[in-house]
């Protein structure tokens, strides 16, 4: 009776640490290489690197947007006239947290003049029929927005109508509540993208069905490499950054994009692009645990049968 409670209570381990090892991060590990693009906002105004609207002033060392502007006039927005592939971009970002939304985007194309270029996703936008391209990501939505300021938001936009945009939006972890100034990266390999936020990884987007310039289907992951949703999806191979806000005041500073090292590891000063995530286990050490388990298991009924 014991050996067979052992072997039951073996297999039960196994399971777990193999449903376990199947979950972990879908993030993957790159490192910073050549510098692409850097802007500390230290001058007075933006330079032909940038398009902007209204409502943005360069001031205090940061790029404001929503600076005296009405959030009916134009939804003031910032993107670069630089578009990026393999590349990581990190900034520092934040808003006041008024009664709408503020975000960034990538993945956009460059010379899109209308300040809907990056107007948000579909979450706290007074409208769903304006339009968006490229991925929005909305960070604060206040009491009249479904994200409700609890909550990340991603659209895949592609000009088409913010109303019918596939999306999904994450609940805030790990004490990030979109209010304060946050530091933000994204590792934007080509066909995967993670967005982290304080150093906590949010999500990984896999993207797939490259066809004529655009991916096709994009499949997105939580932290813990759960499952969040499967979507069709029209996402340009490379694109430009963005940061934009309605009804709100953000911030944005210390913007650098780095190309992602070559695999040969030759790039000078490289440092790690994925930070550590202590709350998500390893796949490669909890997958060689449950074969060791599983091995185990088989000595035991191996005993058993003799």
């Amino acid at each position: 009776m014991k050996k067979i409670t052992a072997i039951v209570l073996c297999a039960l381990l196994c399971a777990a640490l193999a449903v376990t090892a199947l979950a972990a991060s879908h993030a993957e590990s790159a490192t910073a290489g050549e510098e692409l693009f850097a802007d500390d906002f230290s001058g007075d105004a933006l330079d032909e690197n940038w398009n902007a609207w209204a409502g943005y002033a360069v001031t205090d060392g940061k790029l404001h947007l929503g600076h005296g502007a009405s959030w009916i006039d134009s939804s003031p927005g910032a993107n670069t006239n630089v578009t990026f592939k393999n590349y990581i971009a990190e900034f520092d970002m934040s808003g006041d947290g008024r009664d709408c939304y503020y975000g960034f985007g990538f993945r956009a194309p460059v010379g899109h003049t209308d300040s809907s270029f990056f107007n948000g996703g579909r979450f706290g936008v007074p409208s769903a029929d304006e339009k968006s391209t490229g991925i929005a990501i909305d960070i604060f939505g206040a009491g009249n927005s479904t994200l409700n300021g609890e909550a990340l938001g991603i659209t895949f936009c592609d000009g088409v109508k913010n109303g019918t945009a596939p999306s999904l939006s994450i609940p805030y972890a790990n004490g990030f509540d979109g209010k304060t100034e946050t530091h933000f990266k994204i590792v934007d390999s080509g066909a995967k993208i993670t967005i982290y936020a304080a150093n906590n990884e949010i999500a990984t987007i896999e993207l797939s069905g490259l066809s004529e310039g655009s991916y096709t289907k994009a499949a997105v992951f939580g932290p813990d490499g759960a499952s969040l949703g499967s979507f069709d999806v029209t996402v340009a191979e490379e694109g430009a950054l963005g940061f934009y806000q309605r009804n709100d005041h953000i911030t944005v500073d210390n913007l650098k994009v780095n190309a992602i090292a070559s695999e040969s590891g030759e790039q000078p000063g490289d440092t790690p692009a994925t930070p550590e995530n202590p709350t998500t286990a390893d796949a490669s050490v909890i997958a060689i645990a449950a074969v060791a388990c599983i091995a185990l298991a088989g000595v035991v009924v191996a005993k058993k049968v003799r």
